[in-house]
Protein backbone atom coordinates (compact mmCIF):
# COMPACT_ATOMS: atom_id res chain seq x y z
CA UNK A 1 0.00 0.00 0.00
CA UNK A 2 1.37 3.34 -0.65
CA UNK A 3 1.79 5.47 2.00
CA UNK A 4 0.48 8.75 2.51
CA UNK A 5 2.36 12.15 2.40
CA UNK A 6 1.14 15.67 3.84
CA UNK A 7 -0.19 17.70 1.30
CA UNK A 8 1.10 20.96 0.38
CA UNK A 9 0.84 23.28 3.75
CA UNK A 10 -0.81 26.07 1.02
CA UNK A 11 -3.69 23.92 0.00
CA UNK A 12 -5.55 25.43 4.00
CA UNK A 13 -4.23 28.43 4.19
CA UNK A 14 -5.57 29.43 0.31
CA UNK A 15 -9.09 28.10 1.87
CA UNK A 16 -8.76 31.16 4.16
CA UNK A 17 -7.58 33.75 1.51
CA UNK A 18 -11.05 35.09 0.40
CA UNK A 19 -11.98 35.26 4.28
CA UNK A 20 -9.29 37.83 4.36
CA UNK A 21 -9.83 39.69 1.20
CA UNK A 22 -13.24 40.14 2.37
CA UNK A 23 -11.91 41.55 5.92
CA UNK A 24 -9.75 44.12 3.94
CA UNK A 25 -12.06 45.54 1.49
CA UNK A 26 -15.01 46.18 3.93
CA UNK A 27 -14.27 49.54 4.84
CA UNK A 28 -17.33 51.96 3.94
CA UNK A 29 -18.22 53.96 6.84
CA UNK A 30 -21.66 54.64 6.31
CA UNK A 31 -25.05 51.82 5.59
CA UNK A 32 -25.20 50.09 2.34
CA UNK A 33 -28.17 49.00 1.40
CA UNK A 34 -28.57 45.52 -0.44
CA UNK A 35 -28.53 45.57 -3.88
CA UNK A 36 -30.40 43.63 -6.48
CA UNK A 37 -28.61 40.82 -8.29
CA UNK A 38 -27.03 41.41 -11.65
CA UNK A 39 -27.87 39.36 -14.62
CA UNK A 40 -26.29 36.30 -14.33
CA UNK A 41 -23.18 37.04 -12.88
CA UNK A 42 -22.39 33.48 -13.20
CA UNK A 43 -24.91 31.37 -15.23
CA UNK A 44 -24.95 29.00 -12.26
CA UNK A 45 -23.79 30.82 -8.90
CA UNK A 46 -26.31 33.55 -7.86
CA UNK A 47 -28.59 30.98 -6.17
CA UNK A 48 -27.86 27.58 -4.57
CA UNK A 49 -25.33 25.55 -5.14
CA UNK A 50 -24.60 25.83 -8.99
CA UNK A 51 -27.74 24.67 -9.77
CA UNK A 52 -27.38 22.57 -13.10
CA UNK A 53 -24.85 23.70 -15.40
CA UNK A 54 -21.52 23.96 -12.90
CA UNK A 55 -18.69 21.15 -13.33
CA UNK A 56 -19.79 19.87 -10.32
CA UNK A 57 -23.54 19.28 -11.69
CA UNK A 58 -25.94 21.05 -13.76
CA UNK A 59 -27.07 24.56 -14.07
CA UNK A 60 -29.76 26.86 -13.04
CA UNK A 61 -32.31 27.69 -15.48
CA UNK A 62 -32.98 31.35 -16.27
CA UNK A 63 -36.17 31.32 -14.57
CA UNK A 64 -34.60 30.77 -10.83
CA UNK A 65 -32.07 32.64 -11.24
CA UNK A 66 -34.94 35.96 -12.55
CA UNK A 67 -36.86 34.83 -9.75
CA UNK A 68 -33.77 34.72 -7.10
CA UNK A 69 -32.82 37.88 -8.24
CA UNK A 70 -36.36 39.72 -7.97
CA UNK A 71 -35.91 38.26 -4.46
CA UNK A 72 -32.81 39.94 -3.36
CA UNK A 73 -34.13 43.07 -5.11
CA UNK A 74 -36.99 43.38 -2.32
CA UNK A 75 -34.18 43.96 0.12
CA UNK A 76 -32.57 47.11 -1.39
CA UNK A 77 -34.93 49.45 0.35
CA UNK A 78 -34.88 47.89 3.66
CA UNK A 79 -32.14 45.85 3.97
CA UNK A 80 -28.92 47.57 5.19
CA UNK A 81 -25.82 46.86 7.22
CA UNK A 82 -25.36 48.52 10.21
CA UNK A 83 -21.60 48.06 10.96
CA UNK A 84 -20.45 46.89 7.43
CA UNK A 85 -16.98 46.69 8.52
CA UNK A 86 -17.46 44.58 11.70
CA UNK A 87 -18.02 40.71 11.30
CA UNK A 88 -21.46 41.62 13.58
CA UNK A 89 -22.54 43.49 10.04
CA UNK A 90 -21.37 40.82 7.44
CA UNK A 91 -23.64 38.50 9.16
CA UNK A 92 -26.29 40.48 9.39
CA UNK A 93 -25.81 41.29 5.36
CA UNK A 94 -25.53 38.11 4.80
CA UNK A 95 -28.77 36.86 6.73
CA UNK A 96 -30.57 39.61 5.48
CA UNK A 97 -29.41 38.57 1.81
CA UNK A 98 -30.00 34.92 2.54
CA UNK A 99 -33.13 35.57 3.95
CA UNK A 100 -34.76 37.31 1.48
CA UNK A 101 -34.67 34.65 -0.91
CA UNK A 102 -35.04 32.26 1.18
CA UNK A 103 -38.11 30.11 -0.77
CA UNK A 104 -36.25 30.15 -3.97
CA UNK A 105 -32.75 29.13 -2.34
CA UNK A 106 -34.75 26.07 -0.53
CA UNK A 107 -36.84 25.18 -4.22
CA UNK A 108 -33.01 25.68 -5.59
CA UNK A 109 -31.51 23.14 -2.80
CA UNK A 110 -34.23 20.61 -3.11
CA UNK A 111 -33.84 20.88 -6.79
CA UNK A 112 -30.12 20.66 -6.50
CA UNK A 113 -30.28 17.75 -4.34
CA UNK A 114 -32.29 15.39 -6.67
CA UNK A 115 -30.12 16.32 -9.39
CA UNK A 116 -27.05 15.45 -7.51
CA UNK A 117 -28.61 12.74 -6.33
CA UNK A 118 -29.80 10.95 -10.27
CA UNK A 119 -26.83 12.19 -12.06
CA UNK A 120 -24.22 10.49 -9.37
CA UNK A 121 -23.51 7.68 -10.67
CA UNK A 122 -22.03 9.32 -13.63
CA UNK A 123 -19.96 11.64 -11.76
CA UNK A 124 -18.54 8.52 -9.90
CA UNK A 125 -17.97 6.81 -12.99
CA UNK A 126 -16.19 10.13 -14.57
CA UNK A 127 -14.28 10.02 -11.36
CA UNK A 128 -13.16 6.78 -11.77
CA UNK A 129 -11.97 7.02 -15.67
CA UNK A 130 -10.12 10.43 -14.68
CA UNK A 131 -7.80 8.71 -12.17
CA UNK A 132 -7.36 5.58 -14.64
CA UNK A 133 -5.06 3.31 -12.31
CA UNK A 134 -5.98 0.80 -9.67
CA UNK A 135 -9.22 -0.68 -8.27
CA UNK A 136 -10.82 2.26 -9.20
CA UNK A 137 -10.71 1.06 -13.20
CA UNK A 138 -12.02 -2.25 -13.11
CA UNK A 139 -14.76 -0.75 -10.95
CA UNK A 140 -16.21 1.12 -13.66
CA UNK A 141 -17.55 -1.45 -15.30
CA UNK A 142 -18.64 -3.74 -12.60
CA UNK A 143 -20.31 -0.87 -11.38
CA UNK A 144 -19.99 -1.03 -7.92
CA UNK A 145 -20.51 1.28 -5.44
CA UNK A 146 -21.76 4.14 -7.57
CA UNK A 147 -23.27 6.03 -5.07
CA UNK A 148 -20.28 5.55 -2.75
CA UNK A 149 -20.09 8.95 -1.12
CA UNK A 150 -23.49 10.63 -2.12
CA UNK A 151 -24.72 11.41 0.94
CA UNK A 152 -21.34 13.80 2.05
CA UNK A 153 -21.53 15.36 -1.71
CA UNK A 154 -25.14 16.50 -0.69
CA UNK A 155 -23.52 17.86 2.68
CA UNK A 156 -21.16 19.71 0.88
CA UNK A 157 -22.96 21.42 -2.32
CA UNK A 158 -26.29 22.15 -0.93
CA UNK A 159 -25.09 24.84 1.88
CA UNK A 160 -21.80 25.61 -0.47
CA UNK A 161 -25.41 27.35 -2.63
CA UNK A 162 -26.36 29.32 0.31
CA UNK A 163 -22.69 30.24 1.62
CA UNK A 164 -21.56 31.81 -2.47
CA UNK A 165 -25.10 33.25 -2.75
CA UNK A 166 -25.11 34.83 0.50
CA UNK A 167 -21.17 36.03 0.15
CA UNK A 168 -21.24 37.02 -3.15
CA UNK A 169 -23.81 39.90 -2.30
CA UNK A 170 -21.23 40.64 0.26
CA UNK A 171 -18.54 41.38 -1.70
CA UNK A 172 -20.57 42.97 -4.79
CA UNK A 173 -21.84 45.83 -2.23
CA UNK A 174 -18.77 46.41 -0.57
CA UNK A 175 -16.81 46.47 -3.71
CA UNK A 176 -19.37 48.62 -5.64
CA UNK A 177 -19.28 50.94 -2.67
CA UNK A 178 -15.33 51.31 -2.56
CA UNK A 179 -14.84 51.47 -6.33
CA UNK A 180 -17.79 53.61 -7.72
CA UNK A 181 -16.03 54.25 -11.02
CA UNK A 182 -15.70 50.84 -11.72
CA UNK A 183 -17.65 49.18 -14.20
CA UNK A 184 -20.25 46.96 -12.86
CA UNK A 185 -19.68 43.61 -14.85
CA UNK A 186 -16.17 43.79 -14.11
CA UNK A 187 -17.19 44.23 -9.85
CA UNK A 188 -20.11 41.26 -10.93
CA UNK A 189 -17.80 38.51 -11.91
CA UNK A 190 -14.82 39.78 -9.36
CA UNK A 191 -17.80 39.61 -6.91
CA UNK A 192 -18.40 36.46 -8.28
CA UNK A 193 -15.17 34.72 -8.22
CA UNK A 194 -14.69 35.61 -4.34
CA UNK A 195 -17.94 34.18 -4.08
CA UNK A 196 -16.99 30.82 -5.40
CA UNK A 197 -13.59 30.99 -2.90
CA UNK A 198 -15.09 31.18 -0.04
CA UNK A 199 -18.06 28.61 -0.71
CA UNK A 200 -15.02 26.63 -2.00
CA UNK A 201 -13.64 26.96 1.51
CA UNK A 202 -16.75 24.81 2.73
CA UNK A 203 -17.29 22.37 -0.28
CA UNK A 204 -13.02 20.89 -0.79
CA UNK A 205 -13.63 19.11 2.34
CA UNK A 206 -16.76 17.14 1.26
CA UNK A 207 -15.31 16.72 -2.28
CA UNK A 208 -12.34 15.48 -1.15
CA UNK A 209 -14.46 12.87 1.07
CA UNK A 210 -16.67 12.16 -2.45
CA UNK A 211 -13.79 11.80 -4.72
CA UNK A 212 -11.75 9.27 -2.36
CA UNK A 213 -15.09 7.27 -1.71
CA UNK A 214 -15.99 7.16 -5.27
CA UNK A 215 -12.29 6.13 -6.37
CA UNK A 216 -12.88 3.08 -3.81
CA UNK A 217 -10.06 4.31 -1.31
CA UNK A 218 -12.54 3.91 1.64
CA UNK A 219 -15.65 2.03 2.04
CA UNK A 220 -17.93 4.61 4.57
CA UNK A 221 -18.25 8.00 5.03
CA UNK A 222 -16.85 7.95 8.62
CA UNK A 223 -14.21 5.71 7.95
CA UNK A 224 -13.25 8.31 5.10
CA UNK A 225 -13.11 11.32 7.66
CA UNK A 226 -11.31 9.11 9.90
CA UNK A 227 -8.77 8.06 7.62
CA UNK A 228 -7.95 11.45 6.03
CA UNK A 229 -8.13 13.30 9.23
CA UNK A 230 -5.50 10.43 10.91
CA UNK A 231 -3.32 10.67 7.82
CA UNK A 232 -3.08 14.31 7.04
CA UNK A 233 -5.28 16.10 9.75
CA UNK A 234 -7.44 19.40 8.85
CA UNK A 235 -5.03 19.56 5.51
CA UNK A 236 -5.97 16.60 4.18
CA UNK A 237 -9.58 18.03 3.78
CA UNK A 238 -8.32 20.78 1.72
CA UNK A 239 -6.12 18.66 -0.98
CA UNK A 240 -6.75 19.83 -4.71
CA UNK A 241 -7.92 23.06 -3.22
CA UNK A 242 -6.19 25.03 -5.83
CA UNK A 243 -6.89 22.06 -8.66
CA UNK A 244 -10.94 22.91 -7.74
CA UNK A 245 -10.33 26.98 -8.15
CA UNK A 246 -8.25 26.71 -11.54
CA UNK A 247 -11.11 24.87 -12.59
CA UNK A 248 -14.04 26.65 -11.44
CA UNK A 249 -13.24 30.13 -12.10
CA UNK A 250 -12.53 28.99 -16.22
CA UNK A 251 -15.50 27.29 -16.34
CA UNK A 252 -17.56 29.76 -14.94
CA UNK A 253 -16.37 32.46 -17.22
CA UNK A 254 -16.64 30.32 -20.19
CA UNK A 255 -20.35 29.21 -19.13
CA UNK A 256 -21.59 32.88 -19.21
CA UNK A 257 -19.89 33.45 -22.03
CA UNK A 258 -21.39 30.62 -24.49
CA UNK A 259 -24.57 31.02 -22.75
CA UNK A 260 -24.56 34.83 -23.34
CA UNK A 261 -23.92 33.84 -26.92
CA UNK A 262 -25.94 30.92 -27.66
CA UNK A 263 -29.27 33.04 -25.88
CA UNK A 264 -28.05 36.27 -28.57
CA UNK A 265 -28.09 33.99 -31.23
CA UNK A 266 -31.20 31.57 -30.35
CA UNK A 267 -33.35 35.11 -29.70
CA UNK A 268 -31.73 36.46 -33.36
CA UNK A 269 -33.24 33.10 -35.00
CA UNK A 270 -36.66 33.61 -33.16
CA UNK A 271 -36.77 37.27 -34.02
CA UNK A 272 -36.08 36.97 -37.56
CA UNK A 273 -38.82 33.65 -38.17
CA UNK A 274 -41.42 36.24 -36.25
CA UNK A 275 -40.26 38.94 -38.31
CA UNK A 276 -40.57 36.85 -41.71
CA UNK A 277 -44.18 35.73 -40.24
CA UNK A 278 -45.61 38.50 -39.96
CA UNK A 279 -43.85 39.59 -43.71
CA UNK A 280 -45.88 36.44 -45.22
CA UNK A 281 -49.05 37.28 -43.47
CA UNK A 282 -48.37 41.09 -44.43
CA UNK A 283 -49.06 41.58 -40.36
CA UNK A 284 -46.93 43.71 -38.11
CA UNK A 285 -46.65 42.89 -34.21
CA UNK A 286 -45.33 45.24 -32.26
CA UNK A 287 -43.63 43.03 -29.82
CA UNK A 288 -41.11 41.27 -32.75
CA UNK A 289 -38.32 43.35 -30.92
CA UNK A 290 -39.74 42.14 -27.60
CA UNK A 291 -38.83 38.45 -27.60
CA UNK A 292 -37.37 36.59 -24.81
CA UNK A 293 -36.64 33.20 -24.25
CA UNK A 294 -38.86 30.47 -22.43
CA UNK A 295 -37.97 28.77 -19.64
CA UNK A 296 -37.71 25.93 -21.61
CA UNK A 297 -35.65 27.70 -23.85
CA UNK A 298 -33.27 28.97 -21.53
CA UNK A 299 -32.77 25.25 -20.22
CA UNK A 300 -31.97 24.37 -23.56
CA UNK A 301 -28.94 27.08 -23.91
CA UNK A 302 -28.07 26.62 -20.50
CA UNK A 303 -27.41 23.13 -21.24
CA UNK A 304 -25.80 23.76 -24.39
CA UNK A 305 -23.62 26.47 -22.81
CA UNK A 306 -22.61 23.82 -19.86
CA UNK A 307 -22.20 21.14 -22.14
CA UNK A 308 -19.77 22.78 -23.99
CA UNK A 309 -17.97 24.89 -20.96
CA UNK A 310 -17.28 21.11 -19.24
CA UNK A 311 -15.76 19.89 -22.48
CA UNK A 312 -13.27 22.42 -22.72
CA UNK A 313 -12.43 22.68 -18.56
CA UNK A 314 -12.47 18.95 -18.43
CA UNK A 315 -8.92 18.96 -18.51
CA UNK A 316 -9.14 21.35 -15.02
CA UNK A 317 -11.29 18.78 -14.24
CA UNK A 318 -8.98 15.58 -14.30
CA UNK A 319 -6.48 17.72 -12.47
CA UNK A 320 -8.52 18.80 -9.39
CA UNK A 321 -9.91 15.10 -9.26
CA UNK A 322 -6.56 13.59 -9.48
CA UNK A 323 -4.96 16.06 -6.72
CA UNK A 324 -8.04 15.45 -4.39
CA UNK A 325 -7.18 11.36 -4.82
CA UNK A 326 -3.61 11.90 -4.76
CA UNK A 327 -2.76 11.20 -1.13
CA UNK A 328 1.09 9.64 -2.57
CA UNK A 329 1.76 12.93 -3.73
CA UNK A 330 2.68 10.92 -6.96
CA UNK A 331 1.82 14.46 -8.95
CA UNK A 332 3.32 16.84 -6.74
CA UNK A 333 0.68 18.99 -5.28
CA UNK A 334 0.40 21.79 -7.74
CA UNK A 335 -1.65 22.15 -10.78
CA UNK A 336 1.13 22.59 -13.08
CA UNK A 337 2.96 19.73 -11.78
CA UNK A 338 -0.24 17.41 -12.00
CA UNK A 339 -0.56 18.56 -15.29
CA UNK A 340 2.88 17.94 -16.17
CA UNK A 341 2.73 14.37 -15.46
CA UNK A 342 -0.49 13.36 -16.72
CA UNK A 343 0.96 15.13 -20.22
CA UNK A 344 4.45 12.77 -19.79
CA UNK A 345 2.30 10.00 -18.85
CA UNK A 346 -0.51 9.62 -20.95
CA UNK A 347 -0.04 12.52 -23.79
CA UNK A 348 -2.44 15.45 -24.77
CA UNK A 349 -5.06 12.51 -24.78
CA UNK A 350 -4.70 12.25 -21.30
CA UNK A 351 -5.96 15.48 -20.29
CA UNK A 352 -9.27 14.47 -21.83
CA UNK A 353 -10.22 11.24 -19.80
CA UNK A 354 -13.88 11.36 -18.56
CA UNK A 355 -14.87 13.86 -20.90
CA UNK A 356 -17.73 11.94 -22.04
CA UNK A 357 -19.29 11.27 -18.73
CA UNK A 358 -18.54 14.89 -17.59
CA UNK A 359 -20.13 16.23 -20.38
CA UNK A 360 -23.11 13.69 -20.76
CA UNK A 361 -23.45 14.45 -17.08
CA UNK A 362 -25.03 18.37 -18.01
CA UNK A 363 -27.94 18.26 -20.36
CA UNK A 364 -29.72 15.79 -17.77
CA UNK A 365 -28.68 17.52 -14.83
CA UNK A 366 -30.16 20.85 -16.10
CA UNK A 367 -33.37 19.44 -16.74
CA UNK A 368 -33.80 17.73 -14.03
CA UNK A 369 -32.68 20.43 -11.78
CA UNK A 370 -35.34 22.86 -13.70
CA UNK A 371 -38.47 20.13 -13.36
CA UNK A 372 -37.93 19.97 -9.91
CA UNK A 373 -37.56 23.62 -8.72
CA UNK A 374 -40.58 24.57 -11.10
CA UNK A 375 -42.40 21.82 -9.02
CA UNK A 376 -41.39 22.46 -5.39
CA UNK A 377 -41.60 26.19 -6.37
CA UNK A 378 -45.89 25.15 -7.06
CA UNK A 379 -46.09 22.95 -3.87
CA UNK A 380 -44.66 26.19 -1.88
CA UNK A 381 -46.54 28.28 -3.20
CA UNK A 382 -49.66 26.34 -2.71
CA UNK A 383 -49.23 26.18 1.01
CA UNK A 384 -48.67 29.60 1.23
Amino acid sequence: MISATKPPRHQPRLALLSLAILLAILAPSKAIPLSPLPHRPTATHTAASHVALVARGGGKSTTAASRIQAAAATTTTTATTTSPSSIQGILQTFLQTVSSARSHLAAAAAARATSIFVMYPIDTIKTRMQIGSGGAVGKIWRMEGLYNGVWGSLMGQVPYGVLTFGSYEIYKQHLLARFPATSPPLIYALSAILGDMTGSGWLCPSEVVKQQLQAGMYGSMGEAVRGIWGKDGLGGFYRGFTGGLARDVPFRVAQLTTFEVAKNLYLRAKRNSATSNNKKNKSKNKHDDDVALSPLEAAICGAAAGSFSAAITNPLDRIKTIMMTDTANLYGGSVAACAAKIVRDDGIAGLFKGVVPRVGYIAPSVCIFFVTYEFVQQKMKMRE
